[in-house]
């Protein structure tokens, strides 16, 4: 049985209210460890790319804030080839996501303290990670550590059924295509 798409489209939402209430729940255990918050934009200095799955998200966000804020919409179609703005997202805008409620999943585990596998060394021990700014005077609860593989892992199936009636079908989940989120912001809708 395949999935149509809005049901995909369904299960990634699904995925990313689980992503958030880990984050509430991360939050709720330590709020002083957390510098995370409205106007930080550490995290959003690095240009990404997302699977289509996330990119038809991000593309009907984008249309929605071209009828909402047609001057906003315009300002992100410059800014995604803008020099001064090549060293963060094209979708941040004075300190702020332009689609925050539709931002991908990597975005939205920013912050957390992250239990990932080493990609060389697969045997290895999970190493833990999270932004310098957070959890400086204290270890991160074991509670709040997010595996990334729990989210990469449900993302990569996603990513791949949402291919599967395409001709760039991938043949596994990490060999799906990446749409960059600079190319969805200089796009026209």
């Amino acid at each position: 049985m395949t999935l149509a798409r809005p049901e995909l489209a369904a299960t990634l939402v699904q995925l990313r209210r689980r992503v958030d209430a880990h984050f509430d729940a991360a939050l709720a255990r330590s709020p002083a460890a957390f510098r995370c918050g409205p106007g930080c934009e550490s995290c959003c200095h690095v240009r990404i790319g997302v699977f289509a799955v996330e990119a038809a998200a991000i593309r009907d966000a984008l249309a929605r804030l071209g009828d909402r804020d047609p001057a906003l919409r315009a300002r992100l179609r410059v800014q995604a080839d803008a020099p001064d703005h090549a060293d963060r997202c094209a979708l941040l805008v004075d300190g702020r996501c332009a689609v925050y409620d539709d931002r991908p999943l990597i975005c939205r585990s920013h912050g957390l303290p992250i239990a990932a596998a080493d990609p060389h060394d697969p045997a290895a021990s999970l190493r833990l990670d999270h932004c310098p700014l957070n959890f400086r005077d204290e270890p991160p609860p074991r509670a709040s550590i997010l595996r990334l593989d729990a989210v990469n892992q449900p993302l990569a199936v996603l990513a791949s059924l949402w291919d599967a009636d395409t001709t760039h079908a991938a043949r596994s989940p990490a060999d799906a295509p990446r749409i960059d989120l600079a190319d969805l912001a200089r796009v026209s809708p």
